[in-house]
C-alpha cells in the first residue's frame, strides 16, 4: 500500500511511461504529420492574436467613449464607462485615479479623497498625491495645519520629490517644509540643489547651516553664491536686484564695508525710482547691521563712538525714514548725552538736526524726561506721537511721562503704554514694566503681576519691578510672595549702591 504513496514510484513509472511512450512512435513516417502540426500551430497562433485584437478593440471603444463623455462634461456617463473598465482592472491605479476626479467633479469631495488617500498609502501613486497636495495644502499656512495634516504634508511632498526631484516648484515647497518643520539640515541640502539652477537659494542654504552650527559649509555655499551673483552683477551693472544679491552675500560673509560699497557703486545706475529708493532702503539697513557688529565688539572706546554715530549719519542720509535707522540712531544718541567730549556732541547734535521731525523730538523728549524735566517730555513726545503715530518707543516713553505727573490721567497712559505694546511685534520688557507700573498705580493687581516679572529679565528693571511686585502681593493677601519680593528689591538696591 504504501508503494502507491512513495513520490519515488511515482517518478520511476512516469519515466518509464515517457520512454515506452516515445518508442511507440513510428519516427519514419513522423514528416507525414508536419502539415497538420504547422496548422495546430497557426490556428493557435491566430486565436491569441484575434484574442488580443478583440481585447484592444474593445478597450480603445471604452477609451472613446470615456473620453467623448468627458469632453462634454457627462460625467454620470464617463463614470459608468469608468467602472466597466474598473470591473475587469479593479486594481488599476491609473483607473482609480481617474475614478478620484471623477467623484470630485460630481461633488462626492470625501469620497475622492479617500481614494487618492488609498493610491498614496498602496499605490505611492505620485498623480494622486499631487492631487491631495493641491487639494489640502497649497495656499495654506503653516499655522492654519494641524500637526497630523503637517505629517501628511511632508509625506506627500516627500513621494513626489523622489518622483520628479527635478521638478524645481516641489523642491522649493519641500525645503519651505523642512525649514519650518525644523528638519534644517535636509532643507539645506535642498536649497544646495536648487542653487544649481536659482544661485540666491545658495546663500538660504548657507544662512540654515551658520544656523545648525555648520560654519563652515556656510562660508564655502556664501562664498560660492556671491560668486555666482557677482558674476551675473558684473554683466547688468544697473540691475539693482541683482547688486542687492551680492551685497547680501558680502554682509552675510560679514563684509560690511564692501556690502555698503557695492550698494552705494550701484545706486547711481539704478534704472528706475522704485530701484533707487529699494537701494536706499537697504544701504540703511545695511549700515545699522555694520553699527550693531560694532557694538558687539569688546572694547568701547572714542573712535568706535564716533565711528558708530557718522555711520548713522550716512544711514540718515540715504534712508531718512527707515524704522530700523532712526531706532538706532535714537538709542545712540540717548546714550551720549551725558557724554562731554565735543566732538561726539557735535556729530550727536548734527544726527538730531538731520533726522525727521519726529525722532527729533522723540529724542529730545526723552531726553528732557531723563533730566526729570517732566513738563518738556510730555511736550515734545506728544509731537513726536503725532508725527510718527506707530512708534512703539515714542508711545512708550510717553505714558512713562505722563505717569511722571502728579495730576496724570492714568487710563490715558494705559492706553498709550497699551499702543506701545501693540504696534511693536517684539515688545522689549521695558514696555511691559511699564504697563505693569500703570497698573499697579490704578490697583489692578492681579493684572500687573505678568507685566512686572517680565521686567525681572531686564536687570535695571529688577529691583524696581521686584518692589512693586511685593505691593501687589501685599495686596492680594500672598504676604509670603510679598516678602520674598521685597527681600529680592533691596538686596539688588543694595547692589547697586
Amino acid at each position: 500500500m504504501l508503494t502507491y504513496f512513495n513520490p519515488l514510484a511515482w517518478g520511476r513509472w512516469l519515466r518509464e511511461f515517457t520512454y515506452l511512450w516515445l518508442l511507440s512512435i513510428p519516427w519514419r513516417s513522423v514528416s507525414l504529420a508536419v502539415p497538420a502540426i504547422l496548422v495546430l500551430v497557426a490556428l493557435g497562433s491566430l486565436a491569441i492574436v484575434a484574442q488580443s485584437n478583440t481585447l484592444n478593440w474593445r478597450n480603445d471603444l471604452i477609451g472613446k467613449q470615456f473620453a467623448g463623455a468627458w469632453q462634454i462634461d457627462d460625467f454620470a456617463t464617463a463614470e459608468l464607462v469608468l467602472r466597466r473598465q474598473l470591473s475587469a482592472r479593479p486594481t488599476d491605479a491609473e483607473l482609480l485615479f481617474r475614478l478620484g476626479i471623477l467623484r470630485e467633479s460630481r461633488d462626492a469631495h470625501d469620497e475622492a479623497v479617500e481614494l487618492m488617500h488609498q493610491l498614496v498609502a498602496i499605490k505611492r501613486h505620485e498623480p494622486a498625491a499631487r492631487w491631495l497636495l493641491d487639494k489640502k495644502y497649497v495656499k495654506k499656512n503653516w499655522s492654519e495645519i494641524d500637526i497630523d495634516q503637517r505629517r501628511e504634508f511632508g509625506e506627500l511632498l516627500k513621494l513626489i520629490h523622489e518622483g520628479s526631484p527635478k521638478d524645481l516648484a516641489v523642491t522649493q515647497l519641500y525645503a519651505e517644509y523642512l525649514t519650518a518643520d525644523g528638519n534644517l539640515e535636509r532643507a539645506a541640502e535642498l536649497m544646495g540643489e536648487l542653487a544649481t539652477v536659482q544661485p540666491m537659494w545658495g546663500l538660504r542654504a548657507a544662512a540654515l547651516s551658520r544656523q545648525i552650527g555648520n560654519d563652515p559649509l556656510a562660508e564655502r555655499l556664501a562664498n560660492r553664491t556671491l560668486e555666482q551673483i557677482d558674476k551675473l552683477a558684473k554683466e547688468d551693472p544697473s540691475n539693482a536686484m541683482l547688486s542687492l544679491a551680492v551685497a547680501q552675500c558680502q554682509l552675510f560673509l560679514r563684509n560690511y564695508p564692501n556690502a555698503v560699497k557695492t550698494l552705494e557703486t550701484a545706486l547711481p545706475r539704478a534704472k528706475t525710482p522704485e530701484d533707487a529708493a529699494n537701494l536706499r532702503q537697504s544701504l540703511g539697513d545695511f549700515i545699522v547691521a555694520w553699527v550693531i557688529s560694532i557694538e558687539d565688539s569688546p572694547s568701547n572706546t572714542l573712535e568706535e563712538k564716533l565711528r558708530v554715530l557718522k555711520l548713522l549719519q550716512s544711514a540718515v542720509q540715504y534712508a531718512p525714514n527707515n524704522p530700523r535707522v532712526l531706532t538706532v540712531i535714537a538709542d545712540k544718541v540717548l546714550q551720549t548725552i551725558a557724554d562731554d567730549d565735543e566732538s561726539i556732541n557735535s556729530v550727536r547734535d548734527a544726527l538730531i538736526r538731520g533726522t525727521s521731525p519726529g525722532i527729533a523730538h522723540f529724542i529730545q523728549g526723552t531726553t528732557a524726561m531723563m533730566k526729570g524735566d517732566t513738563k518738556n517730555a510730555e511736550m515734545h513726545l506728544k509731537i513726536a506721537a503725532q508725527h510718527l503715530p506707530k512708534s512703539g518707543a515714542i508711545l512708550n516713553n510717553l505714558a512713562v511721562a505722563l505717569t511722571a505727573r502728579p495730576d496724570t490721567d492714568l487710563e490715558q497712559a494705559l492706553k498709550f503704554s497699551q499702543s506701545a505694546i501693540d504696534q511693536t511685534p517684539d515688545a522689549s520688557p521695558h514696555f511691559f514694566e511699564t504697563r505693569g507700573q500703570i497698573l499697579l498705580r490704578l490697583e489692578r493687581y492681579l493684572d500687573a503681576v505678568p507685566d512686572l516679572e517680565r521686567a525681572l529679565t531686564v536687570p535695571e528693571l529688577a529691583a524696581a519691578a521686584h518692589q512693586s511686585l511685593a505691593r501687589c502681593y501685599e495686596n492680594l493677601g500672598q504676604d509670603e510672595l510679598s516678602r520674598e519680593h521685597e527681600a529680592a528689591g533691596k538686596k539688588l538696591q543694595e547692589l547697586k549702591n
